[in-house]
């Protein structure tokens, strides 16, 4: 293997960054290490390691990292590794990556890579543009992408847990249902109220909240969760679901497995993926299985 490193400078803090270096330059001679200094930066960077020859890329960082790796990496052989060292981690999790620096690198460097679901997804970019990108983990339209825009500018007066905190409180105060129109594999569509729309290949997201427990990353299907006409104590009432896994009865909360989704809506209603915000509805998001090779345990089923 010809491996590349690619940190998060702009978030692991830079001791940190130096001894994921040294070990994996210590297993692994040869290891290329590249630092990021701002958000964007990943997608060009790993870019450049695979031109280089890279086989396999090692991201230390969070979910956003990822995502930008990810993009980057679709469509070619390239293998993609994880050292969770960012905020949330959530990926990382449902790769069964462990959380120790020493163990995850030993991970990234000595398991092998499996074929790993990617979905894509096509709105309408915050520039009223169409944006077309992949995801690995986790998207959303409405509340819980409201939570990840307000979190984009607390996290410039707040440490990143206290950020997500206040996001969460902001999103809540400004909830504003929404008539969405939803069809699956090119069903019937329907509308109906929504406070929030999940759609997952993962099964964690916001920092080890888990609504999804029975999503597999490597199925071929997303599993949605969509919480209809919920009001704000609703809502806050819900993180303990959300925490622990949604209830399949709840009558507020449709679930549902399908390939692809098409969603929706007259409002302005935002939609994010892997923890980054990207824009608003119309969404349509498509599954695409085994399209990343990604080190990981085998799934658990």
């Amino acid at each position: 293997m010809r491996i590349a490193l690619v940190t998060n400078g702009a978030a692991v803090p830079p001791s940190r960054a130096a001894r994921i270096e040294r070990l994996l330059v210590a297993a692994a001679h040869g290891t290329r290490c590249v630092r990021t200094s701002m958000a964007g930066e990943t997608l060009p960077l790993v870019r450049k390691a695979i031109a280089a020859g890279a086989t396999r890329i090692v991201i230390a960082g969070g979910d956003g990292t990822v995502h930008e790796a990810a993009n980057a990496i679709i469509g070619t052989a390239v293998e993609l590794a994880v050292i969770p060292a960012g905020t949330g981690n959530d990926y990382a999790r449902s790769l069964g990556v462990p959380p120790a620096i020493d163990d995850a690198v030993a991970f990234a460097l000595c398991k092998p890579a499996l074929a790993t679901d990617a979905g894509e997804l096509v709105c309408t970019g915050v520039d009223g543009r169409e944006l077309r990108r992949v995801f690995v983990n986790i998207a959303e339209a409405g509340f819980g992408a409201n939570v990840v825009r307000y979190a984009r500018s607390t996290q410039r007066i707040a440490n990143p847990w206290l950020a997500y905190q206040l996001a969460i409180l902001a999103a809540l105060a400004t909830l504003r249902r929404a008539q969405v129109t939803v069809s699956c594999d090119d069903g019937t569509p329907r509308c109906v109220a929504s406070s929030n729309l999940i759609v997952g290949i993962g099964q964690y997201f916001g920092s080890g909240m888990r609504p999804l427990p029975g999503a597999r990353i490597d199925d071929g299907w997303f599993d949605v969760a969509h919480i209809r006409d919920a009001s704000r104590f609703e809502i806050a009432r819900q993180a303990p679901m959300l925490r622990n896994g949604i209830d399949p009865d709840h009558p507020q909360v449709e679930q549902y497995r399908c390939r692809s989704l098409r969603a929706q809506s007259p409002q302005a209603v935002p939609v994010e993926a892997d923890g980054e915000w990207l824009g608003f509805l119309p969404a349509a998001f498509t599954k695409l299985p085994g399209a990343l090779q990604v080190v990981r345990m085998p799934t658990l089923r």
